[in-house]
């Protein structure tokens, strides 16, 4: 837990690079930048968003804490390689992608490899899951493609994109990973190149068992996953349904409920208009869920009691863009839509309604990602979001930008990769 005894200090950002519309931008990407694939995106799509702002959708550190992947309004993912003198450098850094992966559609979900080491190029891996077609692999050194995932639905025969991804760190199947859909978990191998799902399970009972009288489930897209230290996979979905499968996520329905009716008689709670992002404490007991258009965070007790615990107040994200969140260790961090990062402290140790213990002003515009590095002392934010008006005749209203923030420490310092 950090004695935060003021605002971080601001060591990189991307500035005004990628602020105002996407047809404005989309000659601004910096000439050193690697462009990993030639797509486009889609022309029926291009002329509908053109005119968007071209906001950060979200950021994500990778495993050894060198890189960031960003996803922008664009459908390009962006990697950013920070310089090792990040820190120690006296000035503020420009931050400029080193590659970019044009998808032909919006992405739904992304996630890293959770071995991703910069100096073992063949673990630099991330998969993404655009609308309307198989989940892809891609490094962000190789062209193109490395690898596609079909799911496809087995009456239309037309490809499923799944809303959530998350790969297996739990046990020995780092090389698997979940992806949520309507109804329905798939697993998949990434050495499988073109193949579809190892096992697929549905989310609501077989209609066998609902004649016999038996069997639990939810229905809707699995728009959540999180994986607990003790093997519990939880699942959530747009409709506001929590599932819960043990070992692993292999084995059979732990429990379900249906977070929204448990919420209808409390004061301040249950504002929610769908699960976006399920994070697990580290003991493997708290589970807390983010809704999007909520002000708060749920804190439930999955272990002992069943029951929401906690409600983290004050998040201001009352939005359907998605906001993530972010837990480490007894700390959870979330950006709001008015430009502020918060933190709230003791996770699972309060009762009640807990209010921020911690808070500066990131942005100028909603802050969609906090993601904190893995030393620490290392904070990477992102901002934007859609705006109503034309962003073309006022440009100096928009704030599209990633930063990254360092606190205080008392000794020693993240060492960041570099590619010469």
């Amino acid at each position: 837990m950090h004695d935060y005894k003021g605002p971080p200090r601001l060591v990189g950002s991307t500035g005004d690079l990628y602020n105002g519309t996407i047809e404005a931008r989309r000659d601004y990407e910096p000439i050193d930048c690697l462009k990993t694939s030639q797509e486009t995106a889609r022309p029926t799509k291009q002329e509908a968003i053109q005119q968007e702002s071209n906001y950060f959708k979200s950021a994500q550190w990778s495993a050894d804490g060198t890189t960031l992947l960003t996803s922008s309004a664009d459908n390009i993912l962006r990697t950013f390689i920070l310089p090792p003198d990040l820190l120690s450098a006296p000035f503020l850094h420009a931050l400029h992608p080193y590659t970019s992966h044009t998808l032909p559609s919006s992405a739904y979900a992304l996630a890293i490899y959770p071995s991703y080491d910069l100096s073992t190029p063949n673990t630099a891996l991330y998969l993404a899951s655009p609308s309307s077609l198989p989940i892809r692999l891609i490094s962000p050194f190789l062209p193109g493609i490395l690898a596609s995932y079909p799911l496809i639905n087995p009456t239309t025969e037309a490809f499923i994109a799944p809303y959530s991804l998350l790969f297996d760190a739990y046990g020995d199947n780092v090389n698997h990973f979940f992806a949520g859909s309507e109804s329905e978990i798939s697993i998949f191998d990434i050495n499988r190149n073109g193949e579809g799902p190892l096992s697929r399970m549905k989310t609501i009972p077989s209609r066998r068992k609902k004649i016999v009288g038996g069997g639990v489930g939810m229905k809707g897209i699995v728009s959540a996953l999180a994986m607990s230290s003790e093997g519990i996979l939880a699942a959530g979905t747009f409709g506001r349904w929590l599932g819960f499968y043990d070992s692993g996520g292999r084995g059979g329905t732990a429990g379900v409920f249906e977070v929204g009716k448990l919420d209808e008689d409390v004061d301040g709670v249950g504002d929610g208009a769908g699960i976006t992002q399920l994070l697990w404490s580290m003991c493997g007991r708290y589970l807390c869920v983010v809704e999007r258009g909520s002000e708060g965070i749920g804190v439930w007790d999955i272990r002992s009691t069943g029951k929401r615990v906690s409600w983290l107040r004050g998040r201001e994200a009352k939005t359907m863009q998605r906001l993530s969140v972010e837990v480490v260790g007894s700390e959870v961090w979330s950006g709001g839509t008015d430009g502020v990062v918060r933190v709230w402290e003791g996770l699972g140790e309060h009762e009640g309604f807990t209010d921020p213990a911690y808070e500066f002003r990131a942005h100028e515009d909603a802050v969609s990602s906090a993601v904190v590095h893995p030393s620490g002392t290392v904070l990477a934010t992102c901002s934007g979001q859609r705006h109503a008006d034309d962003l073309s005749d006022d440009e100096a209203n928009c704030d599209n930008s990633l930063k990254v923030w360092a606190f205080e420490q008392d000794s020693g310092s993240p060492q960041f990769g570099n590619i010469t």
